[in-house]
């Protein structure tokens, strides 16, 4: 805008030093005409500022990380002359600070616009889109008037579910899997697919997906589910900035998710448990069905993690004791000897599998590989995508 403020103030002097020296007729029209014009261009402007009217819509208000969010803002122009470069700034949700994102257009007399944006989400949590202010510039590019909009919507960020058993490598799980809701009128709720095994009831095929698959894949049912497994989640504060404690949060819950996924296709449900620093206690979420799932993911996607009390011993000791019969599952970002005394005590009354996202402490490793009824994987927080796979397979013994 500099350039054509320059540009006019430049042929405004040439307009004067020519009306001085040729004074007449046309020096003198040119000279009010390049006076008045910025007048006329300034009420055009002013007017096309109250006859824009903005509206936006998002395609959905919780989404999966890492999944692209439409985000489209509706435009129209119902002013009689045509608008000159009108943008809109608008606030795209991070997770540290906004990311500002302009779209700039210009619209014909009564026509109508829409503008699309995409948006994905690195972290999971609760994050404002908005579109906050809309600049007018007049058609000389010499002003420019602000209008508030003040519009703006809530999304909800959810943790994925990585389903490590997909073919071709690990996925989330996908729309396939969401026929889960269809009933079979004999067993009850149809909670996943699996491959199909001898013995089992041929009307359980799920034939769209078997004929995709090219291998019969079957329902299969949460009654059947013959085992149970505990996991507890360690959300006490691990990292130096609010990206990496972010990080290792969203760690630990899609690797609990992804565990409690492979359970249910191994016949075993879960409860996954974790204390909610907002709530002031304990959270526990029965996973017997994918449709919970999907709930604990909802539930999930805006518990922080904290400092302090209560440990994540304390955590744990609530849910064994010596009549307890589920396999425990610890997955946390804290591989020191605490973990070792903790895993040590619990492996005399449970079957104990730890998760550990990033390096133990020295000797606590080893120490573990050497109890018995323990089972112990290492798995990278800042790419879980590369290793969850690998790392749940060992702690069934399927690596």
């Amino acid at each position: 805008m500099a350039v054509y403020r320059f540009a006019y103030i430049a042929a405004l002097a040439a307009a004067v030093v020519f009306s001085q020296a040729y004074a007449g007729h046309l020096s003198s029209v040119i000279l009010i005409s390049l006076l008045i014009l910025p007048l006329f261009s300034l009420v055009f402007t002013f007017a096309a500022k109250a006859a824009f009217s903005f509206k936006f819509d998002i395609s959905e208000d919780t989404v999966e990380k890492n999944k692209s969010l439409k985000v489209r803002i509706f435009i129209k122009n119902r002013f009689l002359f045509p608008s000159s470069t009108t943008y809109i700034k608008a606030s795209m949700p991070g997770f540290s600070e906004k990311k500002d994102a302009r779209l700039i257009f210009s619209l014909a007399p009564f026509q109508a616009k829409n503008l699309n944006l995409t948006y994905t989400a690195e972290y999971r949590g609760e994050y404002d889109i908005s579109f906050d202010t809309v600049y007018f510039y007049d058609y000389l590019k010499l002003f420019r008037l602000r209008k508030e909009l003040g519009l703006h919507k809530k999304i909800t960020v959810t943790p994925r579910i990585i389903d490590i058993t997909a073919v071709g490598g690990t996925v989330t799980a996908g729309d396939e899997e969401n026929d889960k809701q269809s009933l079979n009128s004999v067993k009850g709720e149809r909670s996943f697919t699996r491959k199909y095994a001898e013995g089992d009831d041929v009307r359980n095929i799920h034939w769209k997906l078997s004929a995709k698959q090219d291998d019969y894949m079957v329902w299969q049912n949460a009654e059947n589910l013959s085992s149970r497994a505990v996991i507890v989640c360690d959300l006490i504060s691990r990292g130096e900035t609010d990206k990496e404690k972010a990080a290792y949060t969203d760690a630990v819950l899609e690797s609990a998710l992804a565990v409690a996924l492979y359970n249910l296709k191994n016949d075993c449900g879960s409860l996954i448990s974790f204390y909610d620093a907002d709530k002031g206690r304990s959270t526990d979420i029965n996973t017997e069905h994918l449709s919970h799932l999907y709930g604990a993911a909802y539930k999930t996607a805006t518990v922080r993690n904290y400092n302090g009390e209560p440990s994540y011993y304390s955590v744990c000791k609530q849910h064994f004791t010596d009549s307890t019969q589920s396999t425990a599952v610890l997955i946390t970002p804290h591989g020191d000897h605490k973990l070792a005394k903790l895993a040590e005590e619990l492996a005399a009354v449970s079957e104990v599998k730890i998760l550990l996202l990033g390096e133990a402490e020295k000797g606590v490793q080893r120490y573990l590989e050497t109890l018995r009824n323990v089972a112990a994987a290492e798995l990278d927080p800042f790419d879980i995508d590369a290793g969850i796979g690998d790392a749940v397979r060992k702690l069934y013994g399927k690596f």
